[in-house]
């Protein structure tokens, strides 16, 4: 072993020990060397996965290479490149009281690695997508996960002279209040905002941990939704424009985590004009005509269209426009005429309270749920019905994906629906959008490749 210390000073070499293997292989190899087959089979992995994995880390410079006798045969072992290894914290990853900030780490290597620059994300946005000039008063909400670029925005409003109000919520917050507030101090929350809203020309929220947990107190669950329709009254009486995005939740250094941050932020960084222009040109095409059929794993589904809206990513003049967009945006949203939706659904994937539903089939008979499966976590499709209240089975909305800068795969699951030609059945409230349903747990369905005839 070449050295007693060896300081880690790049991102790169951050994201590997970030690997759960990479890390556990380094501890041992810390001790003692060892070859890729003793390493395979300590840890019970493939002598081909084993190896790959230790080229990686000698490419970092984490591992060095050194050779045995074996008889006569040499054999090559690996050993770490040191004994102790200990973080630069010049390149700026440390949280409070000393703790590395794993967001922030996978922030460094978006903008160092694959220069996805969040202070021209966040100029970007607010300008393109916002739209807000000078004086303008924007509240913002948000967790732990999507504050990285909440100081970008924070900051370049500052630069324009947008006057910005923040409220933190993140995931423990949220489950404190739904678990442990009373309800008096429950109703005082959302009257506090509510209050702050009243005094905004715009509302982003990206408090997306939310989707992460579940309200099952019934009492706080009522008055939620009656607070929610004062606040949709507020918006609707001061045409405040309302932004949503999802929060990642990702706060690990795997590779998924970062490969879907990276697509992420590249769905954001968009020309937020053309997917406009495109948006706008499906919602003409369907407003021509009067009712959809969808084929789906052999099954067969139909409905009549009452309205159609777009959501482009930005506040725009268009007929189709509406005064709610999603970020990143994508998508036209298709409000169903009540009564109108028969047939059966079969989608790839379902998604509520943050879990995975695969293989949903839904029967539908005038919009409703008549009956389900699925392959894996039925019982959580189950809850989300039950958690819908009077319109729980009701569906909402169907949506039709436009963003062609959002890549199906490995990204996060509440964007892959804005994916070009992607199809999602969403239950929930679309009272927003002049429909009718007022379900009070939002859930989708996606459907990866619909076959679409209009009619």
């Amino acid at each position: 072993m070449n050295k007693s210390l060896k300081l880690i000073q790049n991102h790169s070499q951050l994201k590997e020990l970030g690997n759960p293997l990479k890390y556990s292989i380094l501890k041992e190899l810390i001790k003692e060397p060892a070859t890729c087959q003793q390493l395979a089979t300590l840890f019970n992995h493939s002598k081909q996965k084993i190896h790959y994995t230790l080229n990686q880390m000698v490419e970092q410079g984490l591992l060095e290479l050194t050779q045995g006798n074996n008889g006569n045969h040499k054999e090559v072992y690996y050993q770490a490149a040191a004994k102790n290894f200990v973080l630069d914290f010049a390149i700026g990853l440390e949280a409070g009281e000393g703790v590395l900030d794993s967001q922030a780490i996978i922030g460094g290597i978006l903008e160092h690695d694959h220069r996805i620059s969040l202070q021209a994300v966040a100029a970007k946005l607010i300008d393109e997508s916002f739209k807000l000039t000078r004086g303008d008063r924007l509240l913002i909400t948000t967790g732990k996960f999507n504050f990285p670029l909440v100081e970008k925005l924070l900051l370049e409003a500052g630069k324009r002279g947008i006057h910005t109000s923040l409220l933190y919520q993140d995931l423990d917050l949220i489950k404190a209040r739904n678990e442990d507030y009373s309800l008096a101090a429950y109703r005082a929350d959302y009257e506090e905002f509510n209050r702050l809203l009243k005094n905004s020309d715009m509302y982003l929220n990206l408090n997306g941990e939310a989707r992460f947990t579940e309200l099952k107190d019934r009492d706080k669950l009522r008055l939620r939704n009656r607070l929610l329709a004062k606040g949709r009254k507020i918006i609707a009486s001061k045409k405040i424009k309302l932004a949503s995005m999802p929060s990642l939740m990702n706060d690990t250094l795997s590779d998924h985590a970062i490969q879907s941050e990276l697509q992420f932020w590249r769905a954001l960084d968009i020309d937020y004009g053309k997917l406009d222009e495109y948006t706008m040109d499906i919602c003409r095409q369907i407003a021509a005509i009067q009712s959809v059929n969808l084929l789906s794993g052999g099954e067969e589904i139909s409905f009549a269209i009452d309205r159609v809206w777009a959501e482009s990513g930005s506040f725009g003049e268009s007929e189709f426009q509406t005064h709610i967009i999603n970020l990143p945006g994508g998508e036209v949203m298709m409000v169903p005429k009540p009564g109108s939706i028969n047939g059966t659904i079969v989608g790839d994937r379902a998604f509520a309270f943050g879990k995975e539903i695969i293989k949903p089939r839904l029967v539908i008979q005038a919009n409703e749920i008549q009956s389900f499966t699925a392959q894996e976590n039925e019982d959580v499709l189950q809850r989300a019905i039950d958690a819908g209240g009077v319109d729980g089975r009701e569906i909402a909305l169907v949506c039709l994906g436009t963003n062609t800068n959002i890549l199906r795969g490995n990204i996060d699951n509440a964007l892959q629906h804005k994916s070009d030609g992607f199809l999602s059945f969403f239950w929930g409230n679309n009272q927003a959008l002049g429909g009718t349903v007022r379900g009070d747990q939002e859930w989708i369905v996606q459907i990866e490749k619909p076959i679409l005839n209009y009619i």
